[in-house]
């Protein structure tokens, strides 16, 4: 044994403690927690926070929030990448909501120097121009009673080309004036759903609605949004709009939940009873409230809210889907394998109805 063995001191608790608490701060820093986020606690980061605000205001012509920087890693490649989204919603409800928000990131260069500035709010500018466009059309169809939300990607193929390619595009016309010269390898790949806040009571409204959709398909065809269209319309029961829905949605989880078996699917929902005085307590408050707040507290609610999980998942009651023959192809084309057959759209028969089963209200 040499002599420095000899004359160490075994690692008491305290100094063991140490050590790992060490080599946890160590690796969180240089790691991130699980490799794949990294974070930059240097002076750098304000460097990079100017330069991405500066380089968006060029590019879009506004100011922009720059948050939540933090470093990525790529295979051997390091990136700045933070949370962004325009000046001017700020202290509105868009402020709040991941819906308008988008990412920005520049790679880290050797000696402190950073590249250009990448950022994907093309897509949102995209996304909020189509449902603008979209607008008039949706409320001189359906009422004004509804939120529409999107997602839309610019893609574009070289002739005799199979495979799309998608780019960065920022306004809707801007996309309809290249798709206009070269229609055969130019499109813009479109999801879009519309949530109308007004139950369906009885197979006549049932009727009418199946009329509305089918014009607004009609429409779409007319603009050129059909040929990769993707849609849902789904009719929400306005009794989520009322002041008492939030303090009624809290007390269903005091109760017990009951199985119910619904068109051969095992589905959980609160007692009946409890339904029952649900359904019955909102409808009296709806009832007294003027087109004007409904319209009101519709327009309160965010994007991000109209999440499966958000008022979707116990409020909605019908849902018609629309799959045009190009979204097929290129999204579900497994569903032609087994044997489903795309409608064009062209009857209005085609146009379906969808009972949604955790649907809570008993009328």
């Amino acid at each position: 044994m040499s002599q420095n063995n000899k004359n160490s001191k075994p690692l008491t608790l305290r100094g063991l403690l140490i050590i790992a608490v060490i080599i946890i701060i160590v690796s969180f820093v240089r790691y991130g927690g699980c490799g794949s986020n990294l974070f930059d606690f240097g002076p750098n980061l304000e460097k990079v926070r100017r330069k991405m605000k500066q380089e968006l205001k060029e590019k879009y012509g506004e100011e922009f929030v720059v948050g939540r920087i933090g470093t990525r890693k790529s295979l051997d490649e390091t990136f700045y990448q933070a949370r962004i989204y325009p000046k001017s919603i700020v202290g509105t409800k868009k402020e709040k909501d991941d819906y308008y928000y988008a990412s920005a990131s520049v790679d880290k260069l050797p000696l402190g120097r950073l590249g250009d500035v990448g950022d994907s709010y093309a897509l949102v500018n995209l996304k909020s121009d189509i449902e603008d466009a979209l607008h008039p059309k949706i409320e001189s169809i359906f009422g004004k009673r509804f939120l529409s939300k999107a997602e839309a990607h610019y893609k574009k193929r070289e002739p005799g080309n199979e495979t799309f390619w998608g780019y960065k595009v920022n306004s809707y016309k801007a996309v309809k004036d290249s798709i206009s010269k070269d229609p055969e390898n130019r499109m813009v790949e479109l999801t879009l759903y519309l949530y109308i806040f007004d139950r369906i009571d009885n197979q006549q409204e049932k009727e009418k609605r199946r009329q509305d959709i089918f014009e607004f398909v009609q429409y779409l065809k007319e603009e050129g949004l059909f040929r990769y269209l993707e849609m849902g319309v789904i009719f929400i029961d306005e009794r989520v709009l009322a002041p008492s829905y939030d303090k009624y949605k809290d007390k269903m989880y005091d109760y017990k939940w009951e199985t119910k078996d619904i068109k051969g699917e095992t589905i959980e929902l609160p007692p009946d009873s409890f339904r029952i005085e649900m359904s019955k307590q909102l409808q009296s408050e709806i009832d007294t409230m003027s087109d004007k707040q409904l319209i009101e507290n519709i327009n309160g609610i965010r994007k991000c809210e109209l999440e499966y999980e958000g008022i979707n998942q116990y409020n909605s009651q019908y849902i018609s889907n629309i799959y045009s023959k190009g979204k097929i192809k290129i999204r579900y084309s497994s569903w032609l394998n087994n044997g489903y057959k795309p409608k064009d759209f062209e009857e209005i028969n085609n146009v379906e109805f969808t009972k949604v089963l955790d649907y809570i209200y008993l009328n």
